[in-house]
């Protein structure tokens, strides 16, 4: 039997701190997978949640499967549970304690099924790039080739290089853990890692993308119902105990940002996770740059609208 084919994008070591407390006595514990849109929900042991064949083995040409990728996530798992011991403690953590949580962060971004196919994606749109110039200028140049297998293999690809690009960026952001006594407690997702600038409605719709040198950036990752990491630019309290209201902040933000499925402790929901909120006061659009912007916007679409193309492209 070919070991390790069923890979987890979402670790089990993860996910068994959100299993059902209520487990009734003698059955295997399970967590609860509901759908983003709250309609359906079922309960399934994280060893069989959240698993993908061949995820991140590199297939070489003679048939050998690489596992190196896998190898490396498991040794981050390994790592990760025995931080979150210590979180749990509320303990000082050491550098290297901080390295590897934001390392395990990276992965958790980087290893998603939604992560890996946005990268093949993109990596896919420069193979037909460089398939069309070797046609149109009769040249073999091996380009092709090259973005070939990095979308046969984007996202063994996509981990790897956001262990690399993201981990020395997160460590040098601050570091709180934000707990709760919440019974429903944080959530997590098939997402669960979370990158928001809560200042961005300020920004014209262009600018508004997340990134890691925002001043306002924050990055969130649910460690268990009662612990949610948040890597920001702002100087916090390593542990920070939270009111309800934040917490159901964060889970309507978890909930949003994942593709199919949230996973929830005890299989509760809550109607505000579902909520899309309301534009701010202070949003870029009720400004006057803004509303000039709208106008302009608005006078373009109506002369494009009534421009007709014929067949030969002439107006």
């Amino acid at each position: 039997m070919t070991k390790h084919k069923a890979q987890h994008v979402i670790p089990k070591c993860y996910l068994k701190e959100w299993c059902d407390p209520n487990t009734p006595s003698g059955q295997t514990p399970f967590i609860w997978r509901i759908s983003k849109d709250g309609t359906t929900k079922k309960n399934k042991s994280p060893e069989k949640s959240f698993t993908s064949t061949d995820r991140y083995t590199v297939k070489m040409p003679n048939g050998y499967r690489n596992l190196t990728v896998e190898s490396t996530l498991s040794a981050l798992e390994t790592k990760f549970t025995r931080i979150r011991t210590r979180i749990r403690r509320r303990e000082k953590l050491t550098a290297i304690d901080r390295v590897e949580l934001c390392m395990f962060t990276a992965a958790m971004q980087g290893r998603t099924i939604a992560a890996g196919e946005h990268f093949r994606a993109t990596q896919q749109k420069l193979h037909d790039v460089m398939i069309s110039n070797e046609i149109q200028f009769n040249v073999a140049s091996g380009n092709s080739a090259f973005f070939a297998n990095m979308v046969r293999e984007a996202p063994q690809y996509n981990v790897m290089m956001m262990l690399d690009i993201q981990t020395p960026l997160y460590f040098s952001m601050e570091m709180t853990i934000l707990v709760t006594d919440d019974p429903v407690g944080f959530i997590t997702s098939d997402v669960p890692c979370v990158w928001r600038n809560p200042q961005a409605h300020r920004m014209p719709p262009y600018y508004r993308s997340p990134g890691l040198a925002q001043a306002d950036i924050e990055v969130s990752l649910p460690l268990t119902p009662q612990h949610m990491l948040l890597l920001s630019h702002k100087k916090n309290p390593l542990y920070a105990d939270v009111p309800p209201e934040i917490v159901v902040e964060a889970n309507r933000l978890t909930r949003h940002s994942c593709t199919e499925e949230f996973v929830s402790w005890k299989g509760e929901m809550d109607p505000r996770w579902f909520e899309k909120g309301v534009m701010p006061a202070d949003a870029w659009e009720n400004t006057a740059e803004g509303k000039e912007a709208a106008l302009r916007q608005a006078e373009w679409d109506k002369v494009s609208g009534s421009v007709v193309i014929d067949d030969r492209g002439a107006e």
